[in-house]
């Protein structure tokens, strides 16, 4: 009896122990983690680096995507170099990932904007693609025209239909030099800084030595001012040796509903120079 008792125990212990793996977090396979790569990104010909994130949200899954690059106007390796890859994530990892590509200033005058695709691929089981494909626009320096531009962005939405209390929009951010890499994060429920504001960048193709200004303004896309996100039509100060300034629009709880619908941005009036693919789209993706 009492070997067969201590067994009987044995065997218990061994499925406690199992389910308290089974429930730590990151650790189940039973679920899909999201990943999204930034819709487009530019960066002055100047600027060296040119970075796309890969956004991920949903699930802590372990899984990974491959990447693959093609070659647009901007041809490697006299435009750009990137190769193609894989990125992975472990069980539990919420973290987002970098795909970094080589900028080579060729001192050519070319087109104001020469681009290339890398498009996300191959995901494991656990990995569902949201958005797949990352335009990078290199902005050429070499022509004497000074000019300015915006960028898509997109918000990757947690699967809920409630959003945190907006907060109070942050400081506009200026960076010189090369475009921006900065952490945003994973915000819930939406890939954008705490307090549902989304950084929206606007670049010029190399710094002056004097501060600039480009008016910003949002419109309504399928979002709507005042119920999906507050409104934006300011003049905004692009600082002396400046390149980039991140522009925040903050989304309200009700945008966290609209997943596949976008808002309307447009730059114009760039004291510096011209406006040059002057509009983009903010979109909600789930």
């Amino acid at each position: 009896m009492l070997p067969t008792l201590g067994a009987a125990l044995t065997a218990l212990a061994a499925v406690i122990a199992a389910a308290a793996v089974a429930v730590q977090p990151g650790a189940a396979a039973d679920c899909e983690r999201s990943v999204a790569i930034d819709p487009q990104v530019t960066v002055s010909e100047a600027g060296q680096v040119l970075t796309f994130t890969v956004y991920t949200a949903s699930c802590a899954a372990a899984g990974s995507v491959a990447y693959t690059v093609t070659d647009g106007t901007a041809g490697r390796p006299g435009d750009y170099q990137l190769a193609a890859g894989v990125l992975q994530w472990s069980a539990g990892d919420t973290g987002d990932r970098r795909v970094r590509a080589s900028i080579a200033d060729d001192g050519l005058a070319e087109s104001l904007l020469k681009d290339f695709t890398v498009t996300l691929s191959s995901p494991s089981q656990n990995i569902r693609v949201r958005y797949p494909v990352g335009r990078g626009r290199v902005f050429d320096d070499d022509t004497g025209i000074r000019a300015a531009t915006v960028d898509h962005r997109l918000c990757l939405l947690e699967p809920r239909a409630s959003a945190p209390p907006p907060t109070p929009l942050p400081s506009l951010s200026p960076s010189a030099g090369p475009a921006p890499d900065p952490d945003w994060g994973t915000a819930t429920p939406c890939t954008v800084e705490s307090g549902n504001i989304m950084p929206t960048p606007l670049s010029t193709n190399g710094a002056l030595p004097t501060a600039q200004t480009v008016r910003f303004r949002t419109f309504d896309g399928g979002l709507t001012a005042g119920l999906d996100y507050v409104a934006v039509d300011r003049t905004i100060t692009i600082p002396a040796g400046a390149t980039t300034v991140i522009v925040p629009i903050q989304l309200l709880p009700h945008a966290f509903t609209q997943p596949g619908k976008h808002l309307e941005v447009v730059i114009s009036s760039y004291s510096g120079g011209v406006v040059v693919s002057g509009s983009a789209r903010v979109t909600v993706w789930r």
